[in-house]
Parts: C-alpha cells; sequence; structure tokens
C-alpha cells in the first residue's frame, strides 16, 4: 500500500491518499489537484510527489 499526503505537495489539500500502486496514488493525487483548482502538474509536482510517497506496509486488522 502506497501512501501520499496531499499537503506536501498541494497547499491547502488535507487528504491523505493511498492506493495498491505507485501509479495509483499519481492517478488520485492529480484528481485531487484538479479538484483543488490545479490545472497543470508541473514536473517539479511530480517530482515531489514521488519523493514523499510512503510505502506502508499492509496491516490485517483481526475483530476480537
Amino acid at each position: 500500500m502506497y501512501e501520499l499526503d496531499c499537503s506536501l505537495v498541494f497547499p491547502g489539500c488535507e487528504r491523505v491518499i493511498r492506493a495498491d500502486t505507485r501509479a495509483g496514488v499519481i492517478r488520485r493525487a492529480i484528481a485531487q489537484a484538479n479538484a483543488l483548482g490545479i490545472e497543470r502538474i508541473s514536473p517539479m509536482m511530480m517530482d515531489t510527489m514521488r519523493e514523499r510517497m510512503i510505502d506502508r506496509p499492509e496491516t490485517t486488522v483481526r475483530a476480537a
């Protein structure tokens, strides 16, 4: 599972974006940027997304 704190890339964003793949996180981050009114994703923003994305181990939650 990959994760990106959107506020580290786009000012004013309060989401944490998660997906099974890096590409999935990037797609969701671009959609979120568009929703925030950002029409163009610069190469610097793309680099920042890739740098700030983390790989979270999947955790299995068991019911008690």
